[in-house]
């Protein structure tokens, strides 16, 4: 049965035609690798066969060109070297520049009609085997077409079609369950069908039964139906499998009426034929190219990905190939635009939008200077008139010895004149009782608490490069800026509020860039 056929140009995947499950994106590559040295350099006139997994590849090169079948394990060298001939020359006459295959075109079409005739051609063969009354012929005439043909004088065969796929059915015509001539029936199945009669079997005529596949159908796959399935209970059914020492076995009734749809089923999933793609398929390709007529590439691109891994689960390589190229395109396109603005950020420097510019600015009024209050060593403060404790940085804070601004009429120490002499400086004569006040006016060093101590309280706040937060939101809603232009953002949106940035703000410019962008 042949399952797909690929073709290369100078080693690069030119075409594929799928006709049933084989090899994935994956094992494709793995493929190519394996066969990689002769496609570097052909044997001359010879097809080469090996077996891979389940299935078995023919190889071909040509000049630049190489072409690759994949077929099931039954399909012999010399029938598939034939039908690859005629697949060379036919390539050959159609397209002389091979490129040209990769376009829509009359010859496309021609040679995909020529290769569905190749699959037919190659006459993949269903036999059904089974004892005398079973329903062989009833699920024969349930399958067939209306063109039959007379094997010899034991066999009639006719053309069926399963998921568009063209399969030769056989039917044993002999009433011998011990004939010689069922070795020769099942020879080059693709398919074998075992069919009996739940209701009434014998267990030495199906045991022959079941050897047949193996005497002469060592690559085929074999299906099991139980006929006549209205006639047996449960109990029944659990007893002919403990007897006939299989559990796969399908129950089935010929005269049901979905029995034709149900048999195809089964056949379609042992010989792993591949299922159409979802019913909504069509709506999801829409929605994608609705995105791009709307102008958001971005969602569109997200879309074709979410296509192409579809395809890819129902090996579709027809379907991949076209919507790959599509993510390709929309990502060259959005890579184009990317560049661009990276050339006009490189032309013009990023202002910041007059519409987040406060014209108000806050003022901070200014530290108290040298010149201290008249009346400080005049009046002794209450308790309640104390100052609050000083709520700065221990950085900020600036102890009484080392104030850069002396009080009137007091004199500081340094602290390298240990020897110095202290002088009470001159202060006009006054009342004993006034001087008495005086001296017991000094500056409340107890409000000032150590360095030490406040260093151990304060915690260190959390630290946040907006420059950065304000790249990564850009880039979150699809857009770009470059990171000095980020940080030149920052700093003049400070400037402009004139106080320090917080998150929110840097959120409120990233939003605003995007808008103007896709405004532009």
């Amino acid at each position: 049965m042949l399952r797909q056929i690929h073709i290369f140009y100078n080693r690069e995947h030119i075409f594929v035609k799928d006709y049933a499950i084989a090899f994935g994106n994956a094992e494709l590559r793995n493929v190519q690798d394996t066969i990689d040295k002769y496609m570097k350099m052909p044997i001359p006139g010879k097809t080469i066969n090996r077996k891979i997994s389940s299935y078995q590849i023919f190889h071909k090169g040509i000049d630049d060109l190489y072409y690759l079948f994949v077929t099931d394990l039954v399909d012999s060298l010399q029938y598939i070297e034939e039908l690859m001939g005629k697949t060379i020359a036919k390539f050959q006459e159609l397209f002389k520049n091979p490129i040209k295959i990769k376009e829509a075109s009359s010859e496309n079409d021609e040679f995909s009609s020529f290769l569905d005739q190749i699959q037919r051609d190659l006459h993949s063969k269903i036999s059904i085997i089974g004892p005398t009354y079973s329903g062989k012929t009833t699920l024969y005439d349930l399958l067939k077409s209306d063109e039959e043909k007379i094997i010899m004088d034991f066999a009639t065969s006719t053309s069926i079609q399963i998921e568009g796929l063209s399969f030769e059915l056989w039917d044993f015509r002999l009433k011998d369950n011990f004939s010689n001539l069922w070795t020769k029936f099942v020879r080059g199945s693709d398919l074998i069908i075992l069919l009996f009669n739940l209701a009434n079997y014998n267990l030495k005529i199906m045991n022959h039964f079941i050897s047949i596949p193996k005497l002469e159908g060592d690559y085929a796959k074999l299906i099991i139906f139980g006929n006549k399935r209205e006639l047996v209970d449960d109990e029944d059914i659990r007893r002919i499998k403990n007897e006939l020492n299989f559990n796969d076995f399908k129950e089935i009734s010929l005269n049901s009426p979905d029995a034709k749809s149900q048999i195809q089923k089964y056949i379609k999933e042992v010989l792993g034929l591949k299922e159409g793609l979802p019913s909504n398929f069509g709506d999801i390709v829409k929605e994608a190219e609705d995105m791009v007529s709307m102008g958001n590439p971005l969602q569109a691109l997200a879309k074709y990905r979410e296509i192409v891994h579809l395809c890819t689960e129902y090996q579709d390589f027809e379907q991949i190939k076209f919507f790959e190229q599509k993510v390709a395109d929309l990502s060259a396109k959005l890579k184009e635009q990317k560049d661009l603005r990276r050339e006009i950020e490189k032309e013009k420097a990023f202002e910041i939008p007059k519409e987040l510019k406060f014209k108000k600015k806050i003022s901070v009024k200014p530290l108290p200077t040298a010149a201290l209050p008249t009346d400080l060593f005049n009046k002794e403060k209450t308790e309640e008139e104390l100052p609050p404790p000083p709520t700065k940085l221990s950085s900020e804070l600036v102890s009484f010895q080392k104030l850069e601004s002396k009080p009137a009429g007091l004199k500081l120490l340094k602290t390298s004149d240990t020897s110095a002499i202290l002088k009470r400086p001159t202060i006009p004569s006054k009342s004993i009782e006034e001087k008495s006040k005086k001296s017991e006016v000094r500056m409340p060093m107890e409000l000032f608490s150590p360095h030490e101590e406040l260093s151990k309280d304060i915690k260190k706040p959390l630290i946040v490069d907006f420059a950065k937060e304000l790249l990564k939101m850009i880039s979150e809603k699809g857009s770009s800026l470059s990171f000095n232009l980020c940080e030149k953002l920052i700093t003049d949106l400070a400037q402009s509020l004139g106080r320090t940035v917080t998150i929110d703000d840097v959120k409120l410019a990233a939003e605003f860039f995007v808008k103007q962008e896709q405004m532009a």
